[in-house]
């Protein structure tokens, strides 16, 4: 469980401030809002990356209080530009995802089923004997995606994954994320409004540094979301399906 009793972040001119916030496990959580708003330095707040003041505890534990290899291990972040030089093949890359801390070859014949299991389900069974460095943008985030999957953390934090992942497997990416959660909490910056709306359990809006709305799916309110965005939103229930209509904006 995610506990901000509070928590600010101060990046140059910027500051981010949220004042309450609980995220219970079993959730997939769209992090959504304008560009500048707030949403990766959330991300990078919440995984460590970037100090902060506050109160902020995973459970019942502080998170300043864990070392570094235990908040590591309990929260995992997925930036949003990634580059890596892995000089090996898409098989191993996955599987490290396993324990990334542990060095050597001490994987067992569990974590390698798991693995092959993960990469058929993110479509990568055709390219596991592939070296990663000579994928495609796309294809190198899927295997990123997977990498994260296959880690065992409690809290998985993902910024912008589907920028570079073509149409037909945004949807299986986010299938595959709700399948995973297994009593974790997924966390995901996305833009896309039209697919946000129909996939995910929970939204936060950030806004000039602060969290604006947090809400579930089912109590979406198109006006505040109007507000955000500046834009006109309004909804239409087809087929047990949210449809998203926006006037006067490209999103």
């Amino acid at each position: 469980m995610i506990n901000i009793k509070s928590l600010s972040l101060e990046q140059g001119e910027f500051l981010l401030e949220i004042d309450r916030l609980t995220i219970q496990p079993n959730q997939l959580v769209a992090v959504m809002g304008n560009n500048g708003s707030g949403k990766s330095t959330f991300l990078s707040a919440l995984s460590g990356l970037k100090p902060f003041t506050g109160e902020y505890l995973l459970d019942e534990t502080p998170f300043v209080e864990l070392t570094k290899q235990e908040q590591s291990q309990q929260i995992s972040l997925l930036p949003q530009h990634v580059s890596l030089n892995m000089p090996f093949d898409v098989n191993y890359v996955v599987l490290t995802g396993r324990f990334p801390y542990v060095s050597g070859n001490t994987y067992s014949k569990q974590d390698q089923d798991l693995t092959d299991q993960i990469m058929d389900e993110f479509d990568l069974g055709a390219l596991r004997h592939r070296q990663f460095n000579e994928l495609s943008g796309g294809e190198k985030q899927r295997v990123l995606l997977a990498r994260m999957i296959n880690r065992d953390s409690s809290i998985i934090l993902l910024d912008e994954p589907l920028a570079s992942v073509d149409i037909k497997h945004q949807y299986e990416v986010l299938e595959i994320l709700k399948a995973g959660l297994k009593n974790r909490i997924i966390m995901v910056v996305i833009h896309d409004i039209h697919i946000a709306f129909q996939t995910f359990d929970r939204f936060i809006f950030f806004n000039k540094g602060k969290l604006v709305y947090d809400t579930e799916q089912s109590e979406l309110d198109a006006e505040k979301i109007s507000d955000i965005f500046q834009v006109n939103i309004s909804f239409e229930n087809i087929k047990n399906k949210r449809l998203v209509q926006v006037e006067n904006a490209h999103l």
